[in-house]
């Protein structure tokens, strides 16, 4: 299934008295109430070089830049972000946003491209910076 040890798994939904519904590489499939409970999972946050506190591209202000440290989202949209030049370790400065606030522009790699709010919501970036 692509569980061992230390294998990125994202967790779609879980009761506390049902399945859980989980994602691992894209692929999705549910896990009954025994074996999920045999699983130790740990958030994201927790491991190295993520901030303690998550922070999404959508929070950034005017003039902010940073790195990009993971992409949410599958299928087109990830595909998408990942051609227009939002990868893992790329650097992202907000240009401006827009008067009602969606769209947002973004500089990445050189490049200017917008981005609605709930896209931006799903890069998770390091500490802003200036």
């Amino acid at each position: 299934m692509g569980l061992y040890p230390n294998a990125e798994i994202r967790v779609i939904s879980a009761g506390r008295s049902g399945p859980a519904r989980i994602s691992v590489k894209g692929v999705q499939f549910g896990l009954g109430k025994g074996m999920a409970a045999r699983i130790q999972v740990r958030r994201a946050s927790e491991q190295e070089g993520y901030p303690k506190r998550a922070y999404t591209l959508r929070e950034y202000r005017e003039g902010q830049r940073g790195k990009i440290l993971e992409i949410r989202g599958e299928g087109r949209f990830k595909r998408r972000i990942i051609e227009m030049g939002f990868v893992k370790g790329a650097e992202v400065y907000v240009e401006k946003y827009a008067p009602l606030r969606d769209p947002i522009e973004f500089v990445v790699k050189g490049y200017h491209v917008g981005l609605r709010r709930n896209e931006a919501e799903k890069i998770v970036m390091t500490e802003p910076y200036l």
